[in-house]
C-alpha cells in the first residue's frame, strides 16, 4: 500500500513539473499543461491528479508557468482564471471516472474527458462572463473558436495513451 501511494505521489509531482515546464508556452491561449494534467487524470488516482493540478496552479503564483509566461494572483483572478482553476476539476473528474469504470478503460477515459470538456469550458466561460461583464454568447463564441479544437487534440492524446499510461504507474 505504501509503495503504491509513494508511486502515485511521485507521479503527481512529475506531472506537475511537466505542466510547469510546458505551461508557459501557448497556442491560441491554450497551454500544453492542459494535456499534461488530463494525462495525470488518466494515470493517477483522483486525489493525486488533483494534487498535480494544485501544484501546477500553486507554482504559477510565483513562477511564469501560465500561458504566455504569466504568473501571479492576477492571472488566476483575471479573465482567463476560470480556465486555469477548472483544471483542478478536470483532472479529478477524469481520474474519478476512470476509477469508477475500471472494466472498460477506454469508455471510462472517454466519459471522463467529455465531462472534463464540459467543466473546462463551462467554468471558464462563466468565469469570463462574470469577470468582464461581456455577453455570454460573445464570450462563448470567442472561446470556442480559439480553444475548442486544441482541447479536443489534448483529449484525443489522453484517450489514445490511457491504457499504456495506466499500466506504467
Amino acid at each position: 500500500m505504501k509503495n503504491k501511494t509513494a508511486r502515485q505521489f511521485c507521479g503527481a509531482v512529475v506531472f506537475a513539473f511537466a505542466a510547469c515546464a510546458l505551461g508557459g508556452y501557448s497556442v491560441s491561449g491554450m497551454s500544453p499543461a492542459v494535456a499534461v494534467l488530463l494525462l495525470s487524470g488518466v494515470t493517477l488516482e483522483p486525489m493525486f491528479a488533483l494534487l498535480a493540478a494544485g501544484l501546477y496552479l500553486f507554482a504559477g503564483l510565483w513562477l511564469p508557468v501560465y500561458p504566455g509566461l504569466a504568473s501571479g494572483y492576477g492571472v488566476l483572478l483575471g479573465r482567463g482564471g476560470g480556465f486555469l482553476l477548472s483544471l483542478l476539476l478536470c483532472a479529478f473528474v477524469v481520474a474519478a471516472t476512470r476509477k469508477g469504470i475500471r472494466r472498460y478503460p477506454y469508455l471510462a477515459t472517454f466519459v471522463g474527458l467529455c465531462a472534463a470538456f464540459l467543466l473546462f469550458f463551462g467554468v471558464g466561460v462563466i468565469w469570463q462572463v462574470v469577470r468582464t461583464g461581456a455577453g455570454f454568447s460573445a464570450v462563448l463564441q470567442e472561446q470556442f473558436g480559439r480553444r475548442f479544437f486544441l482541447f479536443g487534440l489534448d483529449a484525443l492524446l489522453a484517450l489514445l495513451a490511457s491504457p499504456n499510461l495506466h499500466r506504467a504507474v
